[in-house]
């Protein structure tokens, strides 16, 4: 199961939106997927100086179910990095992914893209090197938009999806 987790203020219709979505693409995986209740913004995780939240510091906050996705419209960063689109605990149970930065004409696309990428490295995916592959690692909106929101061959194999 995947636990939509908004965090401060997220439009309902974008999670409702990327709910199905994700229901669509891998819960022959996880499940199913539940949107929960917004949670206040964790003031405690803000950086004044760089006027971005420590997505680390989120994680951290979150309650760990067996994939919690943390959805914020707040701009994130993590340590020794100016901004993060998202994060995730590798073969953990949270993940957060920030729409602060994937605004615009695209901007579902890319929160599709980038929630199914956390999700991966929560189900154990490292970055891929096909720049095509949902895992590849984005530094920047045009790398965001050039990968697909599919997993590669490679690393459908290590999931066991099946198309």
């Amino acid at each position: 199961m995947i636990y939509l987790q908004p965090i401060g203020l997220v439009s309902h219709e974008l999670l409702v939106k990327l709910s199905k979505e994700l229901e669509r693409k891998i819960s022959k995986i996880t499940g199913g997927v539940t949107i929960l209740e917004p949670l206040d913004l964790p003031w405690q995780c803000y950086n004044p100086q760089r006027r971005q939240f420590n997505s680390t510091c989120i994680l951290k906050l979150m309650e760990p179910r067996w994939i919690t996705l943390g959805i914020i419209s707040e701009d994130l960063y993590a340590d020794g990095m100016n901004f993060v689109f998202g994060e995730a605990e590798l073969y953990g149970s949270r993940a957060i992914v920030s729409i602060y930065r994937l605004k615009g004409p695209r901007l579902f696309e890319r929160l599709v893209k980038e929630s199914t990428h956390e999700i991966g490295h929560v189900l154990g995916l490292m970055h891929c090197k096909n720049r095509y592959c949902v895992m590849s690692f984005s530094n920047s909106l045009y790398e965001v938009d050039l990968k697909t929101s599919e997993f590669c061959e490679t690393c459908k194999s290590k999931l066991s999806i099946r198309p």
